[in-house]
């Protein structure tokens, strides 16, 4: 899942949504460090992908889109999951995105200074951006693909690609995709709920 899913399991405790978010921005020395209610975050964050890349409809997802995007279809699927849930939001909480994704921008703001560079730059671009509430929209998944291509190429300049190119076979897959959305994420809302305690 990526961030908007994570902020929304984690929600509406702080630290565990900050962590949700900084789970893939920082190295495991940052987060070390991190206070532990955020720690808590991250290893949430980290039981949530690990449920979502083993389930069988995440991955029948995957396969609607592998022939064209092999490697890339899961990391792919999730930034089109957050599209997903973003355009049906009001399926699953009760305040409008809009709210929810200001109270998130507030979130991090407030955590800003006491964060590593990398997650300061986050915190700002993040809001500045309006990132959750731009992934309602075909534009703003265009960009977020546009971005994690960018993040690739630098880790990994050997696999440099422009996910961004892909958007139409997701768009084609769209139906079929959203239908594995409605089986798949009040499942992965009951485990993010148990392993809350909640």
């Amino acid at each position: 899942m990526n961030f908007l899913a994570h902020l929304h399991l984690a929600a509406p405790a702080r630290g565990l949504m900050l962590g949700g978010v900084l789970a893939d921005l920082l190295r495991p020395a940052e987060i070390a460090v991190l206070p532990a209610d955020v720690r808590d975050g991250v290893q949430l964050h980290r039981r949530i992908d690990a449920f979502t890349d083993r389930h069988a409809v995440v991955q029948r997802s995957i396969r609607r889109v592998a022939d064209k995007l092999g490697w890339f279809g899961g990391i792919v699927i999730d930034v089109y999951y957050d599209h997903l849930l973003a355009r049906s939001w009001a399926d699953y909480a009760d305040e409008p995105l809009r709210t929810f994704a200001d109270r998130c921008y507030a979130l991090f703001h407030e955590a800003a200074p006491g964060l590593p560079d990398e997650g300061q730059r986050f915190a700002h671009h993040f809001a500045a951006d309006d990132r959750l509430v731009r992934y309602s929209t075909v534009d703003g998944i265009a960009e977020t693909l546009a971005r994690v291509s960018a993040r690739i190429a630098a880790r990994m300049p050997a696999r440099a690609v422009r996910l961004e190119d892909h958007l139409p076979t997701l768009l084609a897959a769209d139906a079929e995709l959203a239908a594995d959305f409605r089986v798949f994420y009040p499942e992965l809302v009951a485990f993010a709920a148990a392993e809350r305690g909640l």
